[in-house]
């Protein structure tokens, strides 16, 4: 009785009330009077969800820091709206004006085309049949 008192003292009361509840804690789950290592393994599992909040919080607190050394290091401050409209114009760069007329288009070749290419430069097949020497 000793050792499992010794053990729970190491808890804090909340997990203390928690694992020795009549209803929900050990006395409905194992038989009493349970083991040393049964309240010890009671004891941590009631822990283990603080355990993992804590971790999160820390990993959090981590992830925000190292985001403000990496802001401090580009000292730069994000542009603003109108900073980047002045910068490349109201539309972003983009051709949205699609009754222009000097558009050029692209049009791929025909396998003709292509065929009478390689055949017209037969290094062309050379070059592309060639294993890579490394």
């Amino acid at each position: 009785m000793a050792a499992i008192a010794a053990v729970l003292a190491q808890y804090s009361e909340g997990i203390i009330t928690q694992v020795t509840h009549p209803t929900t804690g050990l006395p409905v789950k194992k038989s009493w009077l349970p083991t040393v290592k049964e309240v010890h393994d009671a004891c941590e599992e009631a822990m283990a969800p603080a355990i993992r909040q804590q971790q999160r919080e820390r990993q959090v607190a981590e992830l925000m820091a190292d985001r403000e050394a990496i802001e401090a290091q580009r000292g730069q401050v994000r542009p603003t709206l109108d900073e980047m409209k002045a910068k490349y114009g109201p539309d972003w760069g983009l051709d949205l004006d699609p009754g222009k007329a000097d558009r050029t288009t692209f049009k791929a070749l025909s396998w003709d085309e292509i065929a009478a290419g390689y055949s017209a430069d037969p290094s062309l097949i050379a070059r592309l049949t060639a294993k890579d020497e490394v």
